[in-house]
């Protein structure tokens, strides 16, 4: 989809940098709130709705293929990202910013798994060769946890339940991807 710049109020790469900023720090905030985790979680998502409504394109909710077992695969999908949310703010409780992120960098490893089961996609062998690297990487950092402190393991194990919650997101959003509009999808599933 081409995007025609002179509609924007900003540069795309002024966006682009205000986006990874924004999720660069979030965990680093999360971490130095006195929030309740359930609570930062609840209001990051909500917040994000009030955000994308002006967004949403409604006319395309009647148009669209979406079926009760469709329907299902949205609520499932809120609930994982719930879920997500819930567990990977917790593990932040427990453990540091950079192991919590180092285990959140293994949810591609998880969707190749989940695609190759789910929808039969293959995948390089370089992928592959990468996300095993991520992998040991992150046994290298747990195993490292496991002589700070029980506490640290547990945040880890925490992180590590929310990465394979994300990546249940991620994949059931993939199975219902080409009936729902993006934007709609997105406000839904974050309500």
């Amino acid at each position: 989809m081409k995007i025609n710049q002179s509609s924007l109020p900003f540069h795309p790469y002024i966006l682009l940098f205000i986006s990874i900023l924004s999720v660069s720090i979030s965990s680093i905030m999360i971490k130095s709130s006195d929030t309740p985790t359930s609570v930062a979680g609840m209001y990051r998502l909500y917040i994000s709705v009030i955000i994308m409504l002006p967004f949403v394109p409604w006319k395309t909710l009647r148009s669209s293929e979406m079926n009760k077992k469709d329907w299902s695969t949205v609520f499932l999908a809120g609930l994982f990202l719930g879920l997500y949310f819930l567990c990977w703010m917790e593990s932040l409780v427990y453990t540091s910013v950079a192991s919590s992120m180092v285990i959140l960098s293994l949810q591609p490893l998880f969707v190749m798994i989940g695609s190759y089961f789910m929808f039969r996609e293959r995948t390089n062998v370089l992928t592959i060769l990468c996300l095993i690297a991520a992998l040991l990487g992150s046994v290298i950092i747990a195993w490292g946890d496991i002589g700070v402190s029980r506490e640290a393991l547990m945040g880890d194990g925490l992180s590590l339940l929310g990465t394979i919650l994300v990546s249940a997101y991620m994949l059931a959003g993939q199975k219902v991807s080409h009936k729902i509009d993006a934007n709609l999808y997105s406000v839904i599933v974050f309500f």
